[in-house]
């Protein structure tokens, strides 16, 4: 059995992060239109059977450049989004002793020293900020 499995997904692409997403996100859509019913359960199971279809056609595909290539649009996208909460849990945990403003020319956050009074920020962009802290 394990050997007729290993022979099935050769030259294919398998379960990559985005099946799996695409996997768990129909599980969850799937218990969803259970609990719920009527119409919307049924638009949910629906979406549900689309969605695991679709992560088992990608797990078989053969076109491996193209799906390698939609998996690194997940993975980047997650990483922007882990980077900017890495970024704003800092911001707040540095917020008694600092202050932080974007800058209108770059849009790269500037950190100043609170209770400076008005100051005026240089960012490396060449645009000059005048804030209270």
């Amino acid at each position: 059995m394990k050997d007729w499995l290993r022979r099935v997904f050769m030259g294919r692409q398998g379960m990559d992060e985005l099946s799996k997403l695409l996997f768990w996100t129909a599980i969850l859509f799937f218990m969803l239109a259970l609990l719920l019913g009527g119409a919307f359960g049924s638009l949910l199971l629906t979406l549900s059977v689309m969605l695991l279809a679709f992560a088992f056609a990608r797990a078989f595909s053969r076109n491996l450049p193209l799906r390698e290539a939609e998996n690194l649009l997940l993975l980047r996208w997650v990483d922007r989004k882990k980077r900017a909460w890495s970024a704003w849990k800092d911001r707040f945990a540095d917020r008694r002793e600092y202050r932080y403003f974007k800058c209108p020319g770059c849009g790269k956050w500037l950190r100043v020293p609170r209770h400076k009074g008005k100051i005026h920020i240089n960012c490396r962009c060449g645009y000059t900020l005048y804030r209270r802290t």
